[in-house]
């Protein structure tokens, strides 16, 4: 057998085991940022990780090296930062704010643990790319790919197997295995030796596996010592834990958040309700979004408080015989539509997790709520359940459903988003029986500024476009402590309606907004939205305008292009500030690029020498960086609605790419440059059609079995990614190998700006704004690559390096 073969084939191996650790790592630690911090800080870490591996280009680019020496080290720092890294994500913050550092040093501390791995694999990953010379560099590219590729298919299934801290520490095997494969002996001697001669990293190697694993079964390093608001060891201890691909689970013998010892838990009392002591316990999301669970010995009746719970007023007004609650959770709102005399319930839950748990450890607690002949509960999210069921319902119920928990498509790419924009609260408005209700309750002036105002317009917006004449007929609101609850349907309300409402809200304390009281002055923002419109809030720098399928982002009012709002520094709460979080990050990633790529080369006064292609290709490549960012992030986030599951989206979407691109990439070194222009300047009219045909595609493609839309999907993206990966090999061939690593840096710093770019852009402008962007960067990418004279002459054949 070809001994170079083998060596090649460890060395493409090796590659495959160092992206396979660098895609899980960079998905799965996001779930651990969105149990320590808010959301909108969570989808740093694919920044952070990108940061580190092009870092390590800039590194090995402005010194010189010795593969022989630097790649055992380098895959043993990343074998040993990789579980230092989660022990200090789930362990470290009380150490780092005893030493008075406060926030902005947990976050430095916190990048700096998740760019340390990444550099150190970044490292192994650059070295590699570096011994494949030529056309061979689209094999190991290939490599890179595929590895990427299994991380993405694997991950999901492995965050449902395994608990996400100890699956993050489980990866640093794998940088530890790769040095194993690249020191299997051989007899031919190469550039990079296949034994390598650091005998002392090997066995420091087994004695890291060895206590990773040790440390793994243990489980003690690893254990969450505290969430984003509050201490779990000591302050508000779990009785039950458990981690899933969208969150960590835990579960506790009262509400967390309770005023008082026996008061039941309630989102919005009326002024009328007399606490009582109840039994309740408590299912928390990622330490901030959580669901009670009522004790229920005897019938869903007994349990009067639910009624002075603002979120019930759409049962006590219809008294429904069917509905449909989305959001069903530990099953509050399944027992209110029961004691109202609901017949049947369908309860639709998209973390599994939480079903898993009423149905089994809670379920003697809660009743067998979900296990009652009157109860189907539904795992899936609720926008993609609605639009395939054939179910009218007569109230549809959506009580404050939203995750401040970062999913493994990242953060900002929430499926509840989805819940509150036009095209779906036009397809509620479709599943509803004769003279039934959409019931949606969301946190008014006092905790969440805006919200109430954003979900009133969106729904008078959405009857318009169904074609009704006066949308504010259509509308009741009321409100309950710090809750409010909107109630729609196709019918106006008549008078009588109106009364009923004001009946059930002396009884119970709640306050009616809408229709206004002609006596009163208005008691919310409420009213004054419905009769000014969303213009009025726009002057003032924020964005209440009705969120669409194209711009889902119903929780972000602040405009993210102006920073002149009063209202926003005086009303400030967590989701208006997570936009100028954004802001803020942009900035901080921008100057941290600047700082780790640029400056260093500055400093050390060795830019790359001026050579051919060196100006045109660092175009190239920091332009195909944007322009893939600006493309996967947005198709990831259209991939929810299509799939149901925003993890199954996320590793649909980038699977697929990276499957595509892994084939691309692996075809260029047989490729004549001619075949390459050709395809890369059908890389730009495939990914700009695909921009177009994704929505009306996706839309058709809803109500289809789970299969044929994960198909649909697949082929959607596979075409694309494909012509993806012919660029950056095609782009080493074409501009040359001097500044490969030069190049590779480029690429990853413009990668890392992108990521936060695209979010700005979606914000701002859309999605299909911000992907036909990304397809017109491919096409001024194709013109760089055009405007290089290749050093292959026309009517040159490919090299066959397969062979010696």
């Amino acid at each position: 057998m070809d001994l170079n073969r083998i060596a090649d084939a460890r060395k493409l191996l090796a590659m495959a085991l160092l992206t396979l650790a660098v895609l899980v790592y960079e998905v799965a630690v996001t779930r651990l940022l969105s149990v320590v911090l808010w959301y909108h800080f969570a989808f740093v870490s694919i920044s952070v990780a990108m940061l580190g591996l092009g870092a390590a280009g800039i590194w090995l680019s402005l010194r010189k090296h010795s593969p022989e020496r630097l790649l055992p080290r380098a895959l043993l720092s990343a074998g040993i930062a990789i579980p230092l890294s989660v022990v200090l994500i789930v362990r470290g913050r009380p150490a780092i704010m005893a030493l008075g550092m406060g926030q902005a040093g947990w976050l430095s501390a916190l990048v700096l643990a998740m760019a340390t791995p990444m550099f150190a694999l970044g490292i192994g990953v650059c070295l590699l790319l570096l011994e494949a010379p030529g056309r061979s560099v689209g094999r190991m590219y290939a490599a890179d790919l595929f590895g990427a590729m299994a991380g993405a298919v694997l991950v999901v299934p492995l965050m449902t197997w395994i608990a996400t801290p100890q699956l993050l520490a489980l990866l640093g095997l794998l940088p530890l295995a790769a040095t194993a494969v690249l020191s299997m002996p051989t007899r031919l001697p190469a550039r990079l030796p296949a034994r390598l001669p650091a005998r002392l990293s090997a066995r420091l190697s087994v004695g890291c596996a060895v206590a990773i694993i040790a440390s793994t079964v243990w489980g003690s390093p690893y254990e969450v010592a505290y969430s984003k608001l509050y201490q779990e060891r000591g302050e508000a201890e779990p009785v039950h834990e458990v981690w899933t691909s969208t969150a960590r689970i835990t579960v506790f013998d009262r509400p967390i958040f309770s005023p008082a010892e026996g008061v039941p838990w309630g989102w919005g009392y009326g002024e009328r309700f007399e606490p009582r002591a109840t039994r309740e316990m408590w299912i928390d999301q990622d330490g901030s979004a959580g669901t009670p669970v009522e004790a229920l010995p005897g019938e869903p009746k007994d349990l009067g408080h639910l009624f002075y719970d603002v979120t019930s007023i759409g049962y006590q007004l219809t008294e429904p015989r069917t509905a449909c609650v989305i959001g069903a959770g530990g099953g509050r709102d399944v027992v209110t539509a029961l004691a109202a005399g609901a017949e049947r319930v369908d309860a639709v839950e998209i973390n599994g997790a939480i079903l898993e748990l009423v149905r089994g450890p809670l379920a003697d607690f809660s009743g067998h709520i979900y296990e009652r002949p009157e109860v189907r509960a539904i795992e899936s999210e609720g926008r993609s359940f609605l639009t395939r069921t054939e179910r009218r319902y007569d109230l549809i119920q959506i009580s404050l459903v939203d995750s401040w928990a970062a999913t493994a498509a990242g953060a900002y790419a929430l499926s509840e988003n989805y819940l509150y924009t036009v095209e779906a609260i036009r397809m509620y408005l479709r599943r509803l029986a004769p003279l039934g209700v959409v019931s949606i309750s969301r946190w008014t002036d006092e905790v969440q500024p805006f919200e109430s105002v954003r979900l009133i317009l969106l729904a008078q917006e959405a009857l318009r476009q169904q074609g009704v004449r006066s949308p504010r007929d259509h509308l009741l609101f009321a409100s309950g402590g710090n809750v409010g609850t909107l109630l729609l349907r196709n019918e106006p309300f008549d008078a009588d309606a109106v009364r009923a409402l004001d009946r059930i809200a002396g009884q119970r304390g709640f306050i009616r907004h809408w229709p206004p009281d002609p006596k009163q002055p208005p008691r919310s923002m409420v009213p004054v939205a419905l009769l000014a419109g969303p213009d009025m809030f726009e002057r003032e720098g924020l964005d209440v305008a009705p969120p669409v399928d194209d711009r889902p982002f119903f929780f972000q009012a602040a405009h993210i292009l102006r920073t002149d709002s009063e209202l926003v520094r005086t009303k400030g709460d967590m989701n208006l500030d997570s936009v100028g979080t954004l802001r803020t990050l942009g900035l901080a990633l921008a100057v941290l690029t600047i700082a780790l790529f640029l400056l260093p080369s500055v400093i050390a006064r060795q830019l790359p020498k001026r050579g051919p292609g060196l100006w045109l290709g660092s175009a190239y490549f920091s332009l195909i960086g944007v322009a893939f960012m600006l493309l996967e992030l947005p198709w990831m986030q259209k991939t929810i609605l299509l799939v149901g599951h925003p993890s199954h989206a996320a590793s649909v979407t980038i699977g697929t790419l990276l499957v595509g691109a892994g084939m691309g990439s692996a075809w260029t070194a047989r490729l004549p440059q001619r075949a390459q222009r050709v395809l890369l300047l059908a890389l730009p009219l495939v990914s700009g059609g695909v921009a177009l045909a994704i929505d009306p595609l996706f839309e058709h493609a809803l109500g289809r079995p789970l299969a044929l839309r994960l198909a649909i999907a697949f082929t959607t993206f596979l075409v694309p990614g494909l012509l993806m990966g012919i660029a950056v090999p095609a782009g080493f061939v074409r501009f040359g190998d001097p500044h490969k690593t030069w190049f590779w840096a480029l690429n990853g710093a413009a990668s890392v700006l992108a990521t936060v770019l695209s979010m700005v852009l979606a914000m701002a402008f859309g999605f299909l704004a911000t992907t036909l962007l990304g397809a017109a960067l491919y096409a001024l990418a194709c013109v760089v690559y055009l405007l290089h004279r290749s050093r292959e002459q026309p009517g040159e054949q490919p090299v066959n390096t397969g062979k010696t």
